[in-house]
């Protein structure tokens, strides 16, 4: 399948063992799209001339020729399988393991999702969300109970945490604050820029959501968001463990509209900070300084 990443067109595949490969989608013979292509046994061939591409983007035959030119090699971007889902690296080389939710194993837990939201703004500005305790208050109704927390869990990742009042205005705030309890305790920490995990704890449920930040073409940004939840131990009961997660997924989806709305009327600039801001300027900081 073809990949839109910033301003370039990658391909994903899955050969018959199993392996992910993620290539650079144009070919480096004449500049096929790979996307068009098949997958046989261990490769991806190419529509145009059937030259094939092994998961590590190298050339592994070409068609009435047995010798293979040095340029015949596609890039390749290190992926992995979790859960159903497929994650790239965005280099030559994974800097470090795929993070999850502190004390919970991907494959002990249901997911749902994606939900999709295609933004007219750079991507670095959604990843800021977590970290604009301003907002938590004039977009969300949400009362800080105590000053935010901002730390580095690691060498690739910044983290926020708020604990704050839940308010009574909208609908599903009323709902949480019934179901779940009046006080939340919420957990952002954003890996690399680009990958962000939440976890909202509350007296009764916690709630853990994933955002995926892939930057587009002309300053935009898809951004992909799933919920999770550690599955029942009962096999009878994972069925309700998928349905629970696509309800806290809707929960997320009405938690995140305003914000959305919000985001995609910003475009790139000067940001103006005052004292208040500190912890968006410490993000802002991180990123600036690579993120990695």
């Amino acid at each position: 399948m073809g990949i839109a990443y910033a301003d370039r067109r990658l391909v994903g595949f899955r050969t018959h063992s199993g392996q992910i490969g993620i290539l650079d989608a144009s070919c480096s013979h004449m500049g096929a799209d790979l996307a068009g292509g098949r997958v046989v046994e261990e490769s991806l061939e190419c529509p145009f001339h059937n030259w094939r591409f092994a998961v590590d983007g190298r050339c592994a035959a070409i068609p009435l020729s047995t010798a293979i030119p040095a340029f015949a090699r596609q890039r390749s971007y290190p992926a992995a399988l979790v859960n159903g889902l497929v994650f790239l690296w965005n280099g030559n080389k994974a800097l470090y393991p795929l993070p999850f939710f502190e004390g919970l194993k991907a494959e002990d837990c249901v997911w749902a999702g994606p939900l999709n939201f295609h933004l007219s703004c750079p991507w670095y500005l959604v990843g800021a969300n977590s970290f604009d305790t301003q907002h938590l208050y004039s977009v969300h109704e949400r009362e800080l109970l105590a000053p935010p927390v901002i730390w580095s869990p690691g060498s690739h990742a910044l983290a926020s945490r708020t604990v704050a009042r839940v308010g009574m205005g909208k609908w599903y705030d009323r709902l949480i604050r019934v179901v779940s309890g009046p006080e939340a305790t919420m957990t952002a920490i954003n890996w690399s820029g680009s990958l962000v995990l939440v976890s909202a704890q509350l007296k009764r449920t916690t709630t853990y959501g994933m955002v995926s930040l892939r930057p587009l073409a002309d300053n935009k940004v898809l951004v992909q968001i799933f919920a999770w939840l550690p599955r029942s131990r009962w096999r009878a009961l994972h069925v309700l463990g998928s349905l629970a997660a696509s309800i806290r997924l809707l929960l997320i989806g009405q938690f995140l509209k305003d914000d959305v709305a919000l985001l995609n009327s910003i475009r790139a600039g000067v940001l103006n900070l005052v004292e208040v801001d500190r912890e968006l300027a410490r993000y802002f900081q991180w990123i600036s300084e690579g993120a990695l």
